[in-house]
Formats: structure tokens, sequence, C-alpha cells
């Protein structure tokens, strides 16, 4: 046994070192260095807005500075367009999150009025291959707010923190799942901290929540900061907190997660002046932080795309409170990567015969393309005879799947007929013509 044991021991010892020094190389590997790129910047210097990347795109929009406008980078030719569409609302302070074919927004403020900027009611997606956008359900009036951290885990999507009047109090430590499959909206149990102005990210199985402040409290518009650093575990669903706090507590970091750390650049301090350039990780294997080589600008108020193998990050503001930038840069090496997204369509039966009294399943294919469908409507016109087994309204369907309906004949007569009609990607239409027999 004791034999055993001491083997055992020299296993896990082996195992750890192997992993270190594997970790060690791949570091090794990164250069830590920002490549200032020489960029078309025919685009809106903005901040508070969202960059992130959809397909072999990046995309810009929100923000302080014309917020419903979307700016498309091409990285392929380096060179920036705007989208035909505008975004429904002037959305700010959000995390804007590419899942499926679409880019989502969650917990974002929907008017651009300082201090009571007010929360989104609904989710809403825009859907980059057919520039459209489409309204989602309706957030649970309790728990719509703004400035919150918005990450997928498992093709669900989790809410965290945020502020419910803007910049005037209301920041909480609220903690949300939405199941876009589904669509059910899950409360679930608060982080440590209330904190806005921040992003969160996922680093294996644990969503990790950092940077931000109580915007509009008793410490005024930008303080205090939040240094602590909130971790929820999927695995175990609790929530702890980093045994190092965040070195440089700042609001509005852009946050990625490259190399298996946290990077966490920039941001705003409580004082009056210039925006952090400084870039501070967090390894969560040494439980360490370090620091990092500064961006070029200091910024605040932007997101970081990872993307190939570099970390990009545009626009935000160059000092606290209001400014705006373009200033593309990118930390380690200039090679983006991403799928050209196509437009997938909904393939349907064009009638179908269901017996009196029985029901049926009917299926719905999502084909043609690698994005998802997302379906806001599907309901029987024309008749009462026929009835949906369940609610099917707002489910997202991923490329290349299908969705069984049941549906259930209730009509005592023969040839009695109703239409069911799916709506979807903005408005979008099939019908099925349904038959009694």
């Amino acid at each position: 046994m004791q034999y055993q044991l001491i083997t055992l021991k020299k296993l896990c010892l082996s195992f750890f070192f192997v992993s270190v020094f594997f970790s060690c190389k791949s570091q090794s590997q990164i250069k830590d260095v920002w490549i200032d790129k020489d960029e078309d910047e025919n685009y809106t210097a903005r901040h508070e807005c969202s960059f992130v990347q959809a397909g072999d795109r990046f995309y810009m929009f929100g923000g302080r500075e014309s917020a419903q406008k979307l700016d498309i980078y091409d990285y392929e030719n380096n060179s920036w367009s705007s989208a035909k569409s505008r975004a429904p609302k002037q959305f700010n302070h959000f995390q804007a999150t590419f899942h499926k074919g679409f880019i989502w927004v969650i917990g974002a403020f929907k008017t651009n009025k300082f201090p009571r900027e007010i929360p989104a009611d609904n989710i809403w997606l825009y859907h980059p291959p057919t520039d459209a956008w489409i309204q989602g359900p309706e957030i649970p009036e309790d728990r719509r707010r703004g400035g919150a951290g918005l990450v997928v885990y498992k093709d669900k999507f989790y809410l965290v923190g945020g502020n419910t009047i803007g910049h005037d109090g209301g920041y909480v430590n609220w903690f949300d799942e939405y199941d876009p499959v589904n669509n059910t909206w899950t409360v679930l149990e608060d982080a440590s901290q209330a904190r806005d102005h921040f992003s969160a990210a996922i680093i294996d199985n644990k969503l990790y929540a950092v940077g931000g402040r109580h915007s509009g409290g008793k410490g005024g518009v930008f303080a205090p900061l939040i240094g602590i650093v909130d971790v929820y575990n999927f695995d175990t669903q609790k929530w702890s907190t980093l045994k190092q706090d965040l070195p440089t507590p700042r609001a509005a970091p852009g946050v990625a997660v490259f190399g298996r750390q946290l990077l966490v650049m920039g941001g705003e301090g409580e004082k009056h002046g210039p925006a952090y350039k400084i870039v501070e990780a967090y390894n969560p294997e040494t439980g360490q932080w370090t620091n990092k080589a500064s961006m070029h600008y200091p910024r605040h108020g932007t997101q970081a795309i990872l993307s190939g193998k570099g970390v990009y990050i545009a626009a935000g503001s160059p000092t606290r409170g209001g400014g705006r930038q373009h200033n593309m840069e990118v930390y380690n090496e200039d090679k983006p990567e991403g799928k050209t997204l196509t437009a997938s369509k909904l393939i349907v039966p064009k009638k179908v015969k269901i017996k009196k009294g029985q029901s049926t399943t009917i299926s719905i294919k999502n084909e043609g393309g690698n994005t998802g469908c997302f379906i806001t409507s599907l309901k029987i016109l024309d008749s009462d005879d026929f009835l949906l087994k369940k609610n099917y309204n707002y489910t997202l369907l991923d490329a290349n799947s299908k969705l069984e309906i049941r549906v259930n004949n209730q009509s005592k007569a023969s040839n009695s007929y109703a239409n069911l009609e799916v709506s979807y990607n903005d408005n979008k239409k099939e019908v099925i013509r349904l038959i009694s027999k």
C-alpha cells in the first residue's frame, strides 16, 4: 500500500511538472508585443460600444456616437464599410456575443441620455449574412439592465452584473441564464460583487467577472472600482473569488482569453485624465497576475476580439469619461481567422395530413448554410381544430439540424384544414398546410 501511495504521488508530481512545462512552452511562443494596425479608418470613432467577430468580418456598433450604425471590417482587404441596416435601438454599454451565426445583444442600455440610460426590454439578434435585425423575447422586467457581462457556455447565455438605471446607481450582482433553444430565462445565484462597466470571460469551466465599478452610488459616477474577481464554476454551480485581486482596478477594460490566460486591457480609473494602456494577465494554473506589454493607445469602453493568433482592439475613449478614437491594434500576431457566413433556410413540408383525434410530428429542417435560424413565431391560422402541443416561439435552430413539432388534430370532420405559419429571421415565412383526414 505504501509503495502504491508513493507511486501515485510521483505520478501526480510528474503530471504537474509536465503541465507547467507545456504551459510555459506555449507562453514562450507568444510575442508580448502590440502591433499598431495601418488600417483604413473609414468608420465611426466611438466608445461604450461593442466590437465582435462574426465569420470572416469584425463588427463595431453601439456606443455613444452613431450608436445605430454598424461598421464592418474586412481584414482580408484591411478595409471598412457600413451595413445598410441600422440597429433598432441606441445600444450602449454592452458585451455583444457571437453564437450560431448571430450577434446577440443581451444586457445593453437602449437609450443614450446620461446619466439615466434605460435598459433594453428585449433580446436582439443581428444576422450578418442577410444584414437583418431580429427582435427576440422580452427580458423579464425585473432582470433588465445594461453594462453587464455576457458569455456563452455550452450553448447557453450567462448574464452577470450590470446596472438597472444607467449611471445613477442601480448596480447589481445578478446572475442569469438564457437558453435560446428552449427560450427559458433562469435566475441563478448572485455573484459576490455588484458591478457594471466590465466584461466577462470563460476559461475551461469557469466564468470570470473582472473589473468594473459602482456607477452613480456614494462614490459618484467613477467610483468605487471593483478589484475583487468573481469566479463561477459551472461544474459545482458555485461562486468564489480569486485569492489575488485585479492588480489595477478599473472600469470598462477590454477582456479576452489568450494563451489560456485572462487578459485585461486598458480601462478607466477614478481620477480625471487619460485612460489606461496597461495590460495585466491572470494565469489560472499558477493563480498569479503578470504584466504584459502595454497597448499603444489608452482606451476604455470597447471590446477585444480573439481571432487566430492575435487579440484585436479598437475604438474606445482615450480619456476617463467621454472621448473617442479609431486606432486598431493587435496583440501577438496579425493573423485573424474566420469562415464566411452563409445564410441557412428552413425546409418544411408543403402539406401534412393528420387523422381525426390524433397527433403527428412535423420536422422542420435548417439547411443550406452554416448559420442558425431563429424562429420568432410558430402559429396555426384559419382554424381552431389543430393545436400545437407546446409554444415554439423564440427557438434557435442550429445549422444542419431539425426541429420536431407536435400538432394535434381535434377536428371531428374530415377535409378540414389550417395553415401552420413559421416566421423566422426578420419575418421570413414558411407555411405548412394541415389537412384533417
